[in-house]
């Protein structure tokens, strides 16, 4: 790569790369100051992809959490493999009924010694049963009608009360984000429960 033998028009730059690098290495205290520099350069690149996998494990554990205002604690939900137009099984047709965004219904299965409790919300199917066991919520499984409806809505603006999000729409801001996670809005609750009863169809 040397210009007097390489005709090529950027021989000397490369030259002159490959002649600083030389100096770096060759020299065992420049060596040593390039060496501790990609250490930290190294170091600050792994503490911060740390940080962002941490950040974004909190992330998915928040999302998947629901605040109980029996306990003042969180609990876990988990999503269901359901689609919301085949979600809830009713005992007296013996077939799955489409679920709406909301609603909550119970489900039993050996042979009725186990209840699971669980809600359409933003979309999705989620087992909620360790948070309606702390409400101390007693719903008949395997109902034809839906006996409770669970209300997360964001406020809309431009509208009195508060609505439903529809499933596919992003929250308001960050903060009416965080706030449907981490905090029970105001108005939201009556006499502690999250619960209204249906409104007729």
């Amino acid at each position: 790569v040397h210009p007097d033998k390489n005709h090529h028009p950027r021989a000397e730059e490369a030259f002159k790369v490959l002649r600083a690098a030389w100096d770096i290495v060759n020299n065992p205290e420049r060596r040593k100051e390039y060496e501790m520099k990609r250490m930290a350069e190294t170091e600050l690149s792994r503490s911060v992809n740390e940080f962002l996998s941490k950040l974004q494990d909190d992330l998915k554990e928040a999302m998947n959490t629901m605040m109980c205002s029996r306990c003042q604690g969180k609990h876990r939900r988990f999503e269901m493999d359901r689609e919301p137009k085949s979600a809830r099984y009713c005992a007296e047709c013996n077939r799955l009924h489409p679920a709406e965004e909301g609603d909550f219904w119970a489900e039993s299965s050996m042979l009725g010694l186990k209840i699971t409790y669980f809600a359409l919300m933003d979309g999705k199917v989620y087992d909620i049963t360790e948070w309606a066991g702390c409400q101390r919520v007693g719903i008949s499984p395997d109902t034809h009608r839906v006996p409770y409806h669970i209300s997360f809505g964001s406020r809309i603006p431009g509208t009195s009360g508060r609505q439903r999000a529809t499933p596919d729409a992003p929250p308001a801001d960050l903060q009416d984000f965080l706030s449907r996670i981490f905090q029970v809005p105001p108005g939201q609750m009556s006499n502690g429960n999250f619960f209204a009863a249906p409104q007729p169809g």
